[in-house]
């Protein structure tokens, strides 16, 4: 039996879980899942579907971060929506849009947050930039216009924002969907709300913040039925995948007074308006949330961290394998983690057998009775391109579908096996953080020291690493950057009884 299969050509998981146990309602339930994928199922004499699972091809429609764009409103911008420097950009219809909702938005959650204090508009205007702008036109003044193009930005002296119509909001717009470029500027709205609140904190609060009060109206617009915009999960994505664009250079420290965020700071603090509210957003203060930002330490100055394919996959097994032995007894009410067998690598269409057949059509795999991963050797280097630890991630999840089934408690559904082996996969990245290794003979037991910038590569990954089929059986990025989230920051217990 095979699960969470790579199919040629593909660069994502296909999670689709069975168990080796004769759970035979859950075997049941999830072989109607595979059947469905449009592949004839052959049943060994268990009645467990074996057939393997095809994922289609993997053809990124937009940038480097394989992310489809899509259009996210038809309305015409609204007439009472004056933007200054306007050159008739495709982009500012967009914003105008954008602007109108904002307005509604904040008009009745600003006093909702603040203690019944009134909203008040911004009085300095909006204002699209390109190479042509007078610089004593725009907000703030800035001495050259260069000091402005390609950025988007609030001023509080003049209560303004602007941005670059002609080569930010464009790209935005080609690498990550229109809706982003609306995101980008919520992000500016949530500043010009620190400034009416006389918020102030260090710059990496006032960023996550506004990156949270964002969050909170795509909530609004999600879920409102009154906002000018229409969004699916596609854009929720495409919007994270912007975020995560946004990060600081790896290796930043959190107490830079410079710094916005890692991108799994900043992600997460949009992920955190989303769901829990400009409230919450509004308590935000040093510390709170927690940051995960570090530098860079010893050699890792030189070498930025990335480690050669070869020694991270075979750090990322050896690590994988005595984090579980160690935590698994506890998830299990004391029963033993069973290792998985030695990995197989392979040659595109020379597999591996799996339960007596040939893993054709796979490119990484987990073959549950005989325990083991298998991987395309060509596969790879596709995920390493995200980074080093993308690779790590890969190898993860392949993990956390092993852990629910030594756990006996499969959930059902292909979706819930997802999300739960994404947050294993980030309780075990937890583990390999420098602050969880302060024991010099745990850091050597794992093998595996995480680097600046390994959390994102991550997100990267689940957010990227798929095709449409993917997303039909797996479910939203957005819900798989939150499982990993979880089990980063909460452990391995909150993956255990996670619902999609």
């Amino acid at each position: 039996m095979l699960v969470d299969g790579i199919a040629p050509g593909s660069t994502t998981l296909s999670p689709v879980r069975q168990s080796r146990r004769g759970l035979l309602a859950v075997v049941v339930a999830l072989a109607v899942v595979t059947s469905a994928c449009g592949i004839g199922a052959d049943r060994d004499e268990a009645g467990v579907d074996t057939t393997p699972t095809s994922v289609g091809e993997f053809s990124p429609e937009a940038g480097g971060d394989g992310v489809s764009t899509s259009t996210p409103t038809t309305l015409p911008p609204p007439d009472d929506v004056v933007i200054e420097g306007d050159t008739g950009a495709q982009v500012n219809r967009i914003v105008a849009n954008t602007i109108a909702d904002l307005n509604a938005y904040w008009g009745a959650t600003y006093p909702a947050t603040f203690d019944g204090t009134p909203y008040t508009p911004l009085a300095g205007g909006f204002h699209a930039i390109d190479r042509n702008s007078r610089p004593s036109t725009l907000p703030c003044q800035p001495g050259s216009v260069n000091q402005v193009l390609n950025n988007a930005y609030y001023c509080p002296t003049d209560d303004a924002i602007a941005w670059d119509e002609e080569n930010l909001f464009p790209d935005l717009a080609r690498k990550y969907g229109d809706f982003t470029v609306a995101v980008v500027v919520a992000h500016e709205w949530g500043h010009a709300m620190q400034h009416r609140a006389a918020f102030d904190q260090p710059t990496v609060v006032m960023e996550l913040q506004a990156d949270c009060y964002a969050g909170s109206w795509v909530k609004f617009v999600a879920s409102s039925g009154t906002s000018r915009f229409e969004i699916g999960t596609r854009e929720l994505d495409q919007a994270l995948a912007g975020i995560l664009s946004f990060r600081d250079v790896a290796g930043t420290s959190s107490e830079d007074m410079n710094a916005h965020g890692s991108g799994f700071d900043r992600v997460g603090a949009f992920q955190t308006g989303y769901q829990e509210g400009a409230g919450r957003c509004r308590a935000f203060t040093v510390g709170d949330p927690r940051p995960y930002q570090f530098q860079f330490q010893g050699e890792e100055r030189f070498t930025q961290g990335d480690r050669p394919l070869e020694e991270m996959v075979d750090k990322a097994f050896a690590s994988l394998d005595a984090y579980w032995a160690d935590t698994f007894p506890a998830l299990s009410g004391g029963t033993a983690w069973e290792p998985l067998k030695a990995p197989k690598p392979f040659e595109a269409g020379d597999p591996p057998d799996c339960n007596g057949r040939p893993a054709t059509g796979f490119r990484v795999f987990l073959c549950v009775p005989d325990q083991y991963v298998g991987y395309d050797s060509g596969t790879l280097p596709n995920a390493y391109e995200l980074g080093d630890f993308a690779v790590g991630a890969l190898f993860g999840t392949q993990y956390g579908m092993e852990v629910q089934d030594q756990l006996r408690r499969p959930p059902g559904d292909a979706v819930t096996a997802t999300l739960r082996a994404d947050c294993f996969t980030g309780a075990w990245a937890a583990a390999m953080l420098p602050q969880s290794q302060t024991d010099p003979a745990l850091r050597d037991r794992y093998r595996l020291t995480l680097s600046p910038g390994d959390l994102d590569e991550g997100i990267k990954l689940l957010l990227t690493f798929r095709t449409a089929e993917d997303r039909e059986r797996q479910g939203p990025g957005f819900a798989r950057v939150q499982a990993y989230r979880a089990g980063v920051i909460s452990g391995p217990g909150a993956c255990v009884d996670l619902k999609a």
